[in-house]
Parts: C-alpha cells; sequence; structure tokens
C-alpha cells in the first residue's frame, strides 16, 4: 500500500514538474496601447466641427515565441467609422543583429519620420509630405537589421502595394528601402554632436492602389483625384539629415513621387505627373520637461497651388510615458488648407504612450 501511494506520488510530480517549467518559461507577453486625446479650433469656420477629439486609440501586443519568432499585433480605433481594424499583425524572425526577417501587415521602410512611431511624432500629425507620400502599412515581407554598433541601419521589403487589403492587383508589387547612418549610433542621450542622415526609395505598378491623403488639393467632393484607385507607375524617393547638439535640434526632410498614369489625371490632364514636398523643423529642449518647435511645412501636390505652413509647438514631458501639447499653423502665401493643416488652426493634445 505504501509502495503503490509513493508511485502515485512519483507519477503526479513527474506530470506536474513539466507544466511548472512550463509555466515559467512562458514566453514574455507586452501589453501597451497609445491614447491621444485633445480639441481643435479653427479660424476658418466652414472646415467642419470645432471642439474635443479622439486623436488616436491603439491597442497593442508584442512578445516572443521560443528563441526565434517575435510578434506584433496592433488594434487601432478609427473614430470616424466608429470600427476597430487591425493595424498591425507582422512576424519578425531576429536571426542576427545585422538581419532579421518579417512577414505580415507592416510598415515599409520609407521616409525618416514616417519610421517613427505615432507616439513619438512632434506634432500630432505628420509632415504634409509624408502623409501623401508614404506607403501606407502593407502585406509582405521585409528585412533590415544594423551594423557598424547600430551607427547603420537598413530595411526593404516587397510588398502588395494596395495598403491593408489582402488583394494584389493585377499580381503587381510594390518595393519600398531605406538606409540610415548616425554618427554615434543608438545612444540614448546625445551630449555631443550627432549627425544623422538616410535616404529612401519606392517603386510600384499599379492598377487600382490606394494612395495617401493630400495628393490632390482643392474641393474635396469636386476636385479630380488620384488618392484612391491610381493605376499606374509611381517611383517615390526622399532624403533626410538631423543634426543635434545638446539641447538643440534641427531636422529635414524633402519627399517626392513621380507619377506615371494610365489614364490622363482628371480627365483631360497630363498623363506624367509628380508631387513633392518636405518640411524643416528646430527644436530646442532645455530641461527635458520643455520642448519649443518651429517648423516650415510645404508640399507641391499634383493637382493646385502650394501649400505652405509656418507651424509653432510647445510639448512637455512629465514622464517617459505622458504628452502635452500645443500646436498653432499659420498658412504662408494664401496657401489653401491642407488635410491635416489650416490657416490660424489650434490643436492641444494630451496623449498616453505604455
Amino acid at each position: 500500500m505504501i509502495a503503490r501511494t509513493c508511485a502515485r506520488t512519483v507519477v503526479l510530480l513527474g506530470l506536474a514538474l513539466p507544466a511548472g517549467t512550463a509555466a515559467q518559461q512562458a514566453p514574455p507577453l507586452d501589453i501597451g496601447g497609445l491614447l491621444s486625446v485633445g480639441a481643435r479650433a479653427h479660424a476658418d469656420s466652414a472646415l467642419g466641427a470645432e471642439g474635443f477629439r479622439l486623436f488616436e486609440s491603439r491597442f497593442k501586443l508584442t512578445g516572443r515565441l521560443g528563441l526565434v519568432f517575435d510578434y506584433r499585433f496592433t488594434v487601432r480605433y478609427d473614430a470616424p467609422s466608429d470600427a476597430l481594424r487591425i493595424h498591425d499583425a507582422a512576424v519578425t524572425m531576429p536571426l542576427i543583429p545585422e538581419f532579421e526577417l518579417s512577414f505580415g501587415m507592416l510598415k515599409p521602410y520609407f521616409s525618416y519620420e514616417a519610421s517613427l512611431e505615432r507616439g513619438d511624432i512632434t506634432f500630432l500629425e505628420r509632415s504634409q509630405a509624408v502623409i501623401a507620400l508614404r506607403p501606407d502599412r502593407q502585406i509582405g515581407v521585409q528585412a533590415g537589421g544594423q551594423a557598424l554598433d547600430g551607427r547603420f541601419t537598413y530595411g526593404a521589403g516587397l510588398y502588395n502595394g494596395n495598403g491593408r487589403s489582402v488583394a494584389n492587383d493585377g499580381d503587381n508589387y510594390m518595393f519600398a528601402g531605406r538606409v540610415q547612418y548616425n554618427s554615434i549610433g543608438t545612444i540614448a542621450f546625445y551630449d555631443e554632436l550627432v549627425v544623422q542622415a538616410g535616404a529612401s526609395l519606392g517603386y510600384s505598378t499599379d492598377t487600382s492602389a490606394p494612395l495617401g491623403r493630400g495628393i490632390v488639393t482643392g474641393d474635396p467632393v469636386a476636385a479630380p483625384r488620384i488618392t484612391s484607385d491610381f493605376a499606374g507607375n509611381r517611383l517615390f524617393w526622399g532624403a533626410d539629415v538631423q543634426v543635434s547638439y545638446h539641447n538643440l535640434t534641427l531636422t529635414g526632410e524633402y519627399l517626392r513621387a513621380d507619377f506615371d498614369l494610365d489614364a490622363p489625371l482628371g480627365g483631360g490632364g497630363p498623363a506624367e505627373t509628380e508631387a513633392s514636398g518636405g518640411y524643416v523643423q528646430f527644436g530646442y529642449r532645455p530641461w527635458g520637461l520643455f520642448e519649443g518647435v518651429v517648423r516650415y511645412d510645404g508640399f507641391q501636390p499634383a493637382l493646385g497651388a502650394d501649400r505652405k505652413f509656418m507651424v509653432f509647438g510647445l510639448n512637455m514631458y512629465p514622464d517617459n510615458y505622458a504628452k502635452f501639447g500645443l500646436q498653432y499653423a499659420s498658412a504662408l502665401d494664401d496657401s489653401p488648407h491642407a488635410p491635416t493643416l489650416s490657416d490660424g488652426q489650434f490643436i492641444f493634445l494630451a496623449q498616453v504612450d505604455f
């Protein structure tokens, strides 16, 4: 009887130990999110409702499975349509520091400001050129890595070219890639002169591809557009540079896209056109808590007048997760309104990023 009881105890311990070991070795799971709320006011009442807004709301899961796979899954709440949408869904194999391979719905390697997480950008929205010309999230495969102790980073990918849609128009693909060099590498606090430069390149052949907001100006209802269902070839590229010294930062980026359309633009317009623009931004952060920023933001769309704005901002960072910001935009040379900027626009922002 005693021997039988001991045998049962050994068997139960044998079954329990692997479960306990598995529990102790469970893959790490990080839960995070981004919440941006605030208020927006316009000098021109015809631009729509003013008042309090939910600017951005995201929930994300990141983690690792075993020693091979990292994963990232992000769900975004789209306030205008009152719907939840998948924003990121990617699996990455970090083989070596110099090379990793990713699959799924992910952000293409293109543009410096576009590569920043939404919670890390200076203003509420990215610049006009980045919003209009960068490729949005895509389904595809990409590879990237770093070398020279983190000073040199690179990435390139092959994507469907149709945004988040699983469908691929005409079995055509989009290529995008980026390289970047930083004079001192990945160091959190810069106490010396730091110079960073990058270049981006992309190409796509499309039969019905969605493009970024604001490529064509004018009446949002009546004006001819190529912001959706684009058919033709597009070549897009850009260059950027950033110089930092102690509390001062100077950043500039230029982007351009050349469109070769299968049909004339706007029902009789040119079959070949281009759009280009960029920004120059100066920031000063004396004590770490406050940041003053001024930006010139210009964009030449495929149709319509140039859009030139000066944007002024004051940000406060009470800790590593929270941000409060004030933003004011002023149009130059009687520029028309942009999708995200208008003359006399005022924005208050409260953000939590964890």
